[in-house]
């Protein structure tokens, strides 16, 4: 015969099964929110973060070339560039032997005829050389509307022998570069290659119209790639699909100066003495780009790397090109089940195990989901959504918590002011008990019990919660906490739980809004044909035990020592001296000079072996001209 389920077991079937309906639940929902792009911000990050940690990796098949500060007072600071400036540096490093000249500098208008003819003849000079040229252009919008948008390439300003790209990068909405294009629609079922795209192209040894032909829509373009030591030493076919199938991002190599970079102001100077390169010469079977880094050009853009010159952004564009590092997110499905793994194991450990414990695993499956997911990035280039799984879990873990709160709250609000529950909630730890220096207030009406006796109970019980309203008004307005109501009377404490340097200030700031309470309360009970009542209030400072105390079944959050019985001995003193407000010397200490007292002498006090100094509070100081008085430090 069956047995059936004990109540217990019921409960943590239950308890298994409501954790295991939240855990899925909330996988469906950041799945969701992952392919909307909700994440999107964060696993740009995340990515972000994995460029600046990764090591930084030498380039050695790129170098750079650039027209500096020196080199842009050496042309008296003219713009455009001088062609012929530009001509003398390319035919150097074309007869040192680089590979490829790449320059990124726009050639649109035409300037000086003779210096337009100098770049023009050292193009057709090395138009049969093992070197290859390249310029950079942009790329422009065709006239009408077209979905997808087309575009075309700018012409230069006059037809090179050379491959040209764009130079256009798309910027992200915080004004960072983190993408590339290789390559853009146009008309006819064509695209327009990138400046880097260009590149490589011409490394190859492709001419215009092989390009072209490579770029077809089903077309393969061999291209130059990276080997596994990270050389430049074979070529590989990229699909056209595959180029354009979306932004790559951009695999940053490093910061600025990961690439070797030369000035271009010496390399001229050698051109024009007629200096020839040794056979041994850093350019020699490299990618050479050459481009402006002089102030005036303003082509310095925030990457996720730091800020970088224009020139060494297109040289990281080549790099990603050569490694072929894509970094597309995994299938829909795959980080459907990651993630619903993540949640479905935090959820069942929340249920067998200590919420600690929880939290520890948790930060253990996080650091795993990292590290194997740089380790994806950094080795192979693939980028392994860990975004999502991480968010899930912190997502069911502060779901579960924030349950446990409510509970918490359904349990002991009722005991506890909102605040002492924040601090049960957030630091329960240290809610077991603490010495520390508060403002203790209490205050009393005169003449309550006399009026309850002669009025009706309930224009009593109006009276009294009238009362109670304004005077917890304006302790709470003063950061304040009500920790009881001892018959008609209030004791409140500043300075705990929460710290407050200015505890003594804020209670006899309410101390003096209290009575400006009660006289506004009168005022609209005289009206009414009620009695007025008068108050007495003392505030005192001291060391207190504070903490969350008492039984299983009831506990609250209270100040207990000397100085709460204390402040009580000084408010009762108010009858005998006829005072609204007295103020202990140590409270009066701590508030400084901004308020105005009238000592009352030293008085015994019930219960204390030393007597206390007391002083009745007449209002705020008025400030002496052209002074701030500031407060004391507090005492004890």
């Amino acid at each position: 015969m069956a047995r059936l389920p004990t109540l217990p077991r019921l409960r943590r079937r239950g308890r298994v099964v409501r954790a295991l309906l939240l855990g899925l639940a909330t996988s469906l929902v950041m799945t969701a929110l992952s392919q909307v792009g909700f994440l999107a911000g964060w696993e740009t990050r995340a990515l972000d973060a994995f460029l600046f940690l990764r090591d930084r990796q030498s380039s050695p098949d790129i170098a750079l070339v650039v027209i500096d500060d020196d080199a842009f007072r050496e042309l008296e600071e003219r713009q455009p560039l001088s062609r012929r400036y530009l001509a003398d540096l390319a035919d150097l490093l074309l007869a040192s032997g680089a590979r490829v000249v790449a320059l990124d500098v726009q050639l649109r208008t035409p300037t000086a005829r003779d210096e337009d003819d100098a770049l023009v003849a050292m193009a057709e000079r090395w138009r049969a050389g093992p070197g290859r040229l390249v310029f950079a252009t942009e790329a422009v919008p065709e006239d009408g509307p077209t979905l997808p948008p087309r575009y075309a390439l700018a012409p230069l300003f006059t037809p090179l022998d050379g491959l040209v790209g764009f130079a256009n990068a798309p910027v992200g909405d915080d004004g960072v570069i983190r993408r590339m294009t290789a390559v853009l629609p146009a008309g006819g079922n064509r695209v327009v290659p990138a400046f880097a795209l260009a590149v490589l192209a011409a490394h190859a040894g492709h001419t215009p119209a092989a390009l072209a032909a490579g770029l077809a829509p089903d077309g393969r373009l061999p291209l130059p790639a990276l080997d596994a030591r990270g050389r430049l030493s074979r070529v590989a076919p990229i699909e056209t699909a595959a180029l354009a199938r979306a932004q790559w991002r951009i695999d940053f190599v490093g910061g600025a100066g990961s690439f070797t970079a030369f000035p271009a102001g010496p390399l001229v100077r050698m051109q024009r003495h007629g200096v020839r390169p040794d056979a041994d010469n850093p350019f020699r079977g490299r990618v050479v780009l050459v481009g402006a880094t002089f102030r005036e050009s303003r082509d310095r853009h925030p990457t996720p790397v730091g800020l970088l010159p224009g020139v060494e952004i297109h040289a990281n564009m080549v790099h990603t090109l050569l490694a072929r590092r894509i970094l597309l997110p995994p299938p829909l499905a795959l980080n459907f089940v990651v993630l619903a793994a993540a949640c479905l194991t935090v959820s069942l450990l929340s249920v067998w195990l200590r919420p600690v414990w929880v939290g520890v695993i948790t930060a253990g499956l996080i650091a795993a989901f990292v590290a194997v997911s740089y380790e994806a990035y950094a080795s192979g280039g693939y980028w392994l959504d860990f975004v999502a799984p991480v968010v899930g879990m912190l997502a069911y873990l502060e779901g579960s918590r924030w349950l446990s709160r409510r509970r918490l709250r359904q349990a002991f609000g009722e005991f506890v002011s909102p605040e002492v529950m924040s601090r049960v909630v957030a630091e329960g730890a240290r809610l077991g008990g603490e010495v520390r220096t508060v403002s203790v207030l209490m205050s009393d009406l005169r003449g309550f019990t006399t009026m309850a006796e002669r009025r009706p109970p309930a224009e009593v019980s109006e009276t009294m919660n009238e009362y109670l309203t304004a005077m917890v008004d304006a302790i709470l307005a003063h950061r304040g906490m009500v920790q009881d109501f001892v018959g008609d009377g209030i004791l409140a404490v500043f300075g705990a739980p929460a710290d407050d340097p200015e505890h003594a200030w804020q209670a006899v700031q309410t101390a003096l809004a209290m009575q400006v309470a009660l006289a506004g309360l009168n005022g609209r009970w005289q009206a009414a044909g009620r009695a007025p009542l008068s108050m007495g209030v003392a505030v005192h400072t001291g060391p207190v035990f504070a903490g969350y105390v008492g039984s299983p079944r009831k506990k609250k959050y209270a100040a207990l020592g000397d100085t709460v019985n204390t402040v009580a001995r000084i408010e009762g003193l108010n009858r005998e001296l006829g005072t609204a407000i007295l103020v202990s010397g140590q409270a009066r200490d701590a508030v400084g000079d901004r308020m105005r007292m009238s000592a009352r002498g030293t008085v015994a006090v019930k219960g204390r072996t030393e007597p206390v100094e007391v002083l009745e509070l007449l209002g705020p100081a008025e400030p002496a001209a052209g002074s701030r008085p500031g407060p004391k430090e507090a005492g004890g």
